[in-house]
């Protein structure tokens, strides 16, 4: 039976190949200030030491959960879908996607027999179709955070194939037969597997999701797609549908990310920093909505700002080049080039490739 659920693997791993050049997209900042200036005292804020990142509840079960994720990646490479079904706690994921305002707004309940059931038939269609979308072959696991269930960790990662990476959070439960998947969300974007599957599996399981709502999570897809080829220009024509569209909350979070990024990328600071109060209220705690502050407030020049948001965004994942090219460039900016130094070098950590940190580095090492 085709349910259409292309959205649960497809969407969430399809921004892994987009947005790896997100940093740059997104907002153009400089990366070597032409003339580097004298270094005053650090500010509270970069207090914050560069030499070896330790994540938040670093655990020491971090190269298990690596293995697990990687496991995923390389059943989905070899085509073996039941493994990558067998990979996921079913059960979980359809109580994380019964949270959905799909389910819980005009009256619809979830079934807590036949739901699951039909969800593992769903997953196990859509990774036997989009099974190579999940087919990354190197995990970095940065760090893991205990959750409030004794049972459940939330695992920062960052993971990819070939030249494409991307930042992600992924939950775990612990099952009787071992630790099991049930949630990923896609950090600088903040596009999370069950917001994203909420509504197609509504529709599978009879609930009727109007057609405007549908073209607008299609729209929020495709302008994700248009932003991390750099075309802000089509990623705002893509996002009509969705501005039309009565959008439920979980997928509205992911429209303001989007509105913010376009805002961003054109110059509009004050409207990026609007999107962004936008997405927090509605989900408090985003990493994405940390990454557009710093992003936005780059585009402003404000300096210090972007600087404590992309230090903020860094203490969720650990090195990102993206991430670390904004905040080396705020410290250079704010006369601090001995921190702007470390941190071009720590996004070299995640990213040896990146020219733009390597050139931001020989130019640093030419100044008195």
């Amino acid at each position: 039976m085709k349910l259409g659920w292309w959205w649960l693997v497809v969407v969430p791993v399809a921004v892994l190949g987009s947005l790896d050049l997100a940093g740059d997209w997104l907002f153009g900042v400089r990366t070597v200030p032409s003339t580097p200036r004298a270094e005053p005292p650090a500010a509270p804020e970069a207090r914050r030491a560069f030499a070896e990142w330790k994540g938040p509840g670093h655990d020491p079960t971090a190269d298990e959960f690596a293995d697990l994720l990687r496991a995923i990646g390389t059943a989905a490479a070899a085509g073996r879908t039941a493994d990558v079904v067998e990979a996921f706690d079913v059960s979980c994921l359809h109580d994380a996607i019964a949270q959905a305002d799909f389910f819980t707004t005009g009256g619809r309940r979830p079934d807590p027999i036949d739901g699951p059931r039909l969800l593992r038939t769903a997953l196990w269609s859509s990774a036997h179709e989009w099974g190579p979308a999940l087919a990354f072959d190197r995990v970095e696991v940065r760090s893991v955070v205990a959750l409030p269930a004794d049972a459940a960790r939330l695992v920062y990662a960052k993971h990819g194939s070939g030249s494409r990476s991307a930042p992600f959070r992924w939950w775990f439960t612990r099952t009787a037969t071992g630790w099991k998947v049930y949630d990923a969300e896609e950090l600088r974007v903040g596009m999370r597997l069950s917001r994203q599957a909420a509504g197609l599996f509504a529709r599978a399981t009879g609930a009727e999701v109007p057609a405007d709502v549908l073209a607008g999570l299609q729209a929020l897809r495709t302008a994700s797609d248009r932003l991390g080829e750099g075309d802000a220009a089509a990623a705002d024509t893509a996002l009509a549908p969705a501005r039309k569209a009565t959008l439920p909350r979980e997928a509205f979070v992911l429209r303001c990310v989007l509105e913010g990024a376009v805002a961003a990328m054109t110059g509009r600071a004050a409207d990026a920093l609007a999107w962004a109060d936008r997405a927090d209220a509605v989900s408090p705690g985003l990493p994405a909505v940390l990454y557009l502050r710093a992003s936005a407030h780059a585009v402003a020049a404000d300096w210090p700002r972007a600087a404590l948001n992309a230090r903020l965004y860094l203490d969720h994942l650990g090195p990102d080049a993206a991430a670390c090219r904004i905040l080396g460039t705020a410290l250079l900016e704010m006369m601090r080039p001995a921190e702007a130094a470390a941190a071009f070098e720590q996004g070299l950590r995640d990213d040896p490739t990146r020219q733009d940190l390597k050139a931001a580095l020989a130019e640093l090492r030419t100044k008195p």
